[in-house]
């Protein structure tokens, strides 16, 4: 019953993601309700289907089968450099707020955003990555893989498609010039990383948060890592 539970929520946070941000649907309800009651409806009912799922999951860990199991050199090194990287990017992300999000920034390629222009939704994808190759129950793999690795990289795509036709060539140029997948720009040759450019105290914190996350991670969330 929580297996199926958690199945359910996660499912339920994940199409509601689908359907209330996908085209025509949102700018129908936008025109009908107006913008603020919908992002009011669209919080309530992603705070309802996610909360659940994350109560449940983190209460009620490592239900059904389990989908595979890493050696445990393997399983820590991948969970501590993906955790790394998205604790980096969440924290840069504060600092560098991207053009394609809510926030009315020029859509200029800088700091973190040459790396990826969504860089809160690609620190939560690693969040889950993380997670999912540590916890290979089939709980653990539905939860945080379809509520952060697949809710994290679908709902970019979604929010580039609306800044595109809301604001045409100048944010074309800039959704050309960067990508969604981290340093795949980079690796291109569409950008290139400028070390200079990155807010470097919210780096230093990144490095700081990673840690005391790994010392507290057994008195915070009961499952130690060293």
């Amino acid at each position: 019953m929580l297996l199926t539970l958690i199945i359910a929520f996660s499912l339920a946070f994940a199409f509601s993601h689908i359907v209330l941000c996908a085209e025509p649907v949102r700018s129908e309800l936008v025109e009908k309700m107006g913008t603020v009651r919908f992002r009011i409806v669209y919080s309530f009912v992603a705070v309802g289907t996610f909360a659940p799922a994350a109560v449940i999951a983190f209460t009620n860990r490592h239900l059904g089968p389990i989908l595979f199991e890493l050696p445990r050199w393997a399983e820590l090194s991948l969970a501590l450099v993906l955790m790394f990287g998205a604790v980096q990017l969440i924290v840069l992300s504060l600092a560098t707020p991207s053009p394609v999000s809510l926030m009315p920034v020029k859509p200029e390629p800088r700091g973190v955003l040459r790396i990826t222009r969504h860089p809160m939704n690609m620190g939560w994808v690693l969040f889950g990555l993380a997670h999912i190759t540590a916890n290979g129950a089939l709980s653990d793999v539905v939860f945080f893989g379809t509520c952060f690795v697949f809710v994290g990289l679908i709902g970019p795509f979604h929010m580039d498609a609306r800044k595109r036709r809301q604001d045409g060539e100048t944010m074309a140029t800039f959704l050309k010039e960067t990508s969604v997948i981290p340093f795949l720009a980079i690796l291109l040759r569409r950008q290139k990383l400028v070390l200079s450019e990155l807010a470097w105290p919210m780096v230093i914190l990144g490095v700081i948060l990673w840690a005391a996350l790994i010392v507290f991670h057994a008195r915070l969330f009961g499952a130690p890592l060293l």
